[in-house]
């Protein structure tokens, strides 16, 4: 999953990708096999198993490079000398020496620079006379350290760094260093805790906080001195339970905007939450999350979230701490172990529109499950375990969609017949699993009329 550098560059550059044609032509930087669009100003040279960076000639303006994914492994110095360079991904190669005045000309231009996954064991001295450089990711090269020189001189205007790896064995004391910092993407470290101190210099900045693939059992004290935190994914961190950060989140995030969970091992979320009045997304996938505490989200907690997706779960029910969150409009538990939807379970989520229940083994629905849901206009039911309509969808007076593709549905009179009194039928997707593949809604239209009444 991409971090936050990642991300803002990525859509930035999508825009500018999509907006001009390659061409090689005779202001291009670079030679064929690398393509430039001379009129953004942008080269192509991504996964052309370049093994060396090619002749480079002297071009007007301010480009941008991608030479990720080849097997480059120096750049020489003076390399860039004539380009003026803004953007440069050289990330997924195989980098272990830059020339320290590998980017002559460019010490003024260049604002983003993407290194990471190489193979550089020590910060290149041409960073540091990177005057105006904003963002750099550099995670994934065997750094066990970042150079105090170097960091030093980027400490007036670096304002987003992607750090880590393996090789890393502790916090890199020279971040205190970079006092801009706004944006922390930290992956791999394998050590067990950050100093408390870790987060301290950047109490007033800091809004972008994700940890992926850690192996952090803690996280340190001072996360609760950074109260404008916006933003923070946690992936893959198998030894952070939600206990361990429920107890050094103490403050709470009252400007947590979104917050992601994915694949950390949790069994249940962390209560974090309490001060987040602001947050608008939730995200949980691939999680072997079996409940939810009572006070992992307390009442009335945001009028901006309305969208909560929970995949991948080991839930077996619908939380009840989920009717705290009244101004959700859309809910998504999918993937789960959800076998019963009892009346219980949804009758307090009065605002729901949408519900979506695909991939569970799903069997029974209570006939009254959905009596108090009355915005409920859209219900996604597919691939699970149900082999009839449910007649708890007849008092959902606002349905309008239901979607039972890939369920067993036996299409018969006795099955569903009683459908023959429902007055506005949604309508419906999926087949008759007797019946070769006839459309449930086709079979809902032309033969439940002719059912008897008695049915």
């Amino acid at each position: 999953m991409a971090g936050h550098f990642q991300s803002v560059v990525t859509t930035t550059l999508l825009v500018l990708v999509s907006s001009g044609d390659r061409e090689v032509s005779a202001d291009c930087p670079l030679p064929l096999p690398c393509e430039c669009n001379g009129n953004q100003q942008i080269v192509y040279c991504s996964n052309k198993n370049l093994s060396s960076l090619p002749p480079i000639q002297k071009c007007e303006g301010q480009w941008t490079f991608f030479l990720d994914g080849n097997g480059i492994e120096t750049i020489s110095d003076h390399y860039f000398y004539g380009v003026a360079v803004n953007f440069l991904s050289l990330e997924n190669n195989a980098i272990h020496l830059i020339g320290e005045n590998a980017f002559n000309g460019s010490e003024d231009t260049l604002n983003y620079f993407h290194l990471e996954n190489n193979k550089l064991s020590e910060l290149p001295v041409a960073i540091g006379k990177l005057r105006q450089l904003t963002a750099i990711s550099i995670q994934g090269n065997p750094l066990t350290d970042l150079s105090e020189s170097v960091v030093k001189n980027l400490s007036s205007s670096l304002q987003l760094i992607s750090l880590g790896s393996k090789s890393m064995t502790r916090w890199p004391k020279n971040m205190d260093l970079l006092p801009n910092l706004f944006s922390i993407d930290l992956y791999d470290v394998q050590f067990p805790e950050l100093p408390d101190d870790a987060f301290s210099l950047y109490h007033k900045n800091l809004t972008f906080l994700n940890f992926y693939n850690t192996g952090l059992t803690k996280l340190p004290t001072s996360i609760n001195d950074c109260r404008k935190i916006s933003t923070m994914t946690f992936q893959r961190n198998k030894k952070l339970s939600a206990n361990a950060i429920t107890e050094s989140v103490t403050h709470g995030f009252p400007y947590l905007t979104s917050i992601t969970f994915q694949d950390n091992g949790l069994t249940t979320l962390p209560s974090i939450f309490s001060k987040s009045n602001h947050i608008g997304r939730i995200s949980v996938d691939n999680e072997p999350i079996e409940y939810l505490r009572d006070d992992t989200f307390p009442p009335h907690l945001s009028n901006y979230l309305h969208y909560l997706p929970i995949n991948g779960t080991q839930l077996t029910h619908v939380p009840p701490v989920l009717s705290n969150l009244d101004s959700l409009t859309s809910l998504v538990i999918t993937s789960s172990q959800i076998s019963e939807i009892q009346y219980e379970d949804c009758n307090k989520l009065f605002n729901i529109g949408t519900l979506f229940l695909s991939y569970n083994p799903l069997s029974q629905i209570s006939e009254n499950a959905f009596l108090n849901n009355k915005q409920l206009g859209f219900i996604v039911l597919d691939n699970t375990n149900l082999t009839s309509v449910p007649k708890a969808l007849l008092k959902a007076e606002s349905l309008q969609t239901v979607d039972m593709t890939s369920c067993p549905v036996e299409c018969s009179c006795a099955n569903l017949g009683w459908m023959k009194s429902w007055k506005s039928i949604p309508t419906f997707y999926g087949t008759c699993i007797n019946l070769n593949g006839t459309s449930l809604m086709s079979y809902i239209q032309k033969e439940i009329p002719h059912c008897p009444d008695s049915i």
